[in-house]
């Protein structure tokens, strides 16, 4: 079973939005709300590249802007850690006690995983694919055929759950059967929140008999 962690587990994307505020106002412009839209699910660095042309700001400061904005972001989560989605905790703990592999699989980099999530959580987790691990992000289907190789299991075999778009797309074009927390897409099944998302229902997906909803 493989989890995606922003807006899908915890409500970390919070942080990113308030960083790339912030980083807008400081160069005294302001992100309209179709970019937080746009860029759910996307990397820092890609949702930094819609930002830098939307505020007109040189690309020669991507680096330097990129480095503030995880800064930012991690110093907001140090401040206030962001709280699991209800029934997310519950979900990962169950599915673990049914002794089912787990793996989260997040475009974020691995110094935002811990600043997320504890490490007794983090621990809950057989393997953490991030940023740092591999070559091409989401929606590439790198990630999820990762997390899979590791566990030792095909991506057929996962039963995945996303929120966005672009992790969507990740897990589809690796093999995974997918059920996201938010409507994005009528390939997948989709339930009102991950508070609607059991062992039994997963396990549908894994056998590729989903369950309705």
């Amino acid at each position: 079973m493989l989890f995606d962690m922003d807006g899908t587990l915890v409500a970390s994307d919070g942080v990113w939005d308030q960083a790339m505020t912030e980083l807008a106002a400081a160069h005294g412009g302001e992100l309209p709300p179709e970019f937080f839209v746009r860029s759910v699910g996307l990397a820092t660095s890609e949702a930094l590249v819609i930002a830098h042309k939307v505020l007109g700001l040189s690309d020669d400061h991507l680096d330097g802007n990129l480095r503030w904005v995880q800064d930012r972001a991690r110093m907001l989560l140090d401040e206030a850690p962001p709280p699991w989605f209800d029934g997310a905790r519950e979900l990962v703990r169950t599915v673990q006690a049914a002794g089912l592999h787990t793996g989260l699989v997040t475009s974020s980099g691995r110094a935002h995983v811990e600043a997320a999530l504890v490490e007794a959580d983090r621990s809950r987790f057989d393997v953490i694919v991030s940023a740092d691990d591999v070559a091409a992000l989401k929606p590439s289907p790198e990630p999820y055929r990762r997390a899979a190789d590791t566990l030792g299991v095909t991506p057929a075999e996962c039963a995945v759950v996303e929120d966005s778009a672009i992790g969507v797309a990740s897990a589809l074009a690796a093999g995974c059967r997918v059920v996201v927390v938010a409507p994005v897409t009528t390939a997948c099944l989709t339930v009102g929140g991950i508070a609607a998302v059991d062992l039994d229902l997963l396990r549908s997906l894994q056998n590729g008999r989903p369950s309705t909803v």
